[in-house]
């Protein structure tokens, strides 16, 4: 058994874009899984589209909305929606509409 507090948990930049922070709740628990994190986004923040092509990503949201653009297809993510990314598909969240939180996951492909 683990338990992990994200009270404890220290904000970190995203890779792709510095100016956003994440609590990584943790990391390498699993073979396949390399982070869990918590993600908060406010209005006028973005992330540019980008692929990522040796893992999947999982967003949960627990509150909030944003407009998240997959193989640019606009898609509308609220409170209790799973977004599922699979490797290689183009993503951006090009709109936030209110403060909006996420359950990230970030699941390396089995080889």
């Amino acid at each position: 058994m683990k338990l992990f507090s994200l009270d404890e948990t220290p904000y970190e930049p995203v890779s792709h874009d510095p100016r956003l922070k994440k609590k990584v709740i943790v990391k390498d628990i699993l073979p396949s899984i390399s982070s869990i994190s918590h993600i908060i986004l406010e209005p006028g923040n973005i992330v540019t589209e980008h692929t990522h092509y040796d893992f999947f990503e999982i967003f949960y949201c627990i509150s909030g909305s944003a407009i998240f653009s997959i193989k640019r297809n606009l898609f509308s993510i609220e409170k209790g929606n799973l977004l599922f990314i699979e490797p290689n598909e183009p993503h951006a969240i090009i709109e936030v509409l209110r403060e909006t939180k996420f359950l990230y996951l970030h699941i390396h492909v089995q080889k």
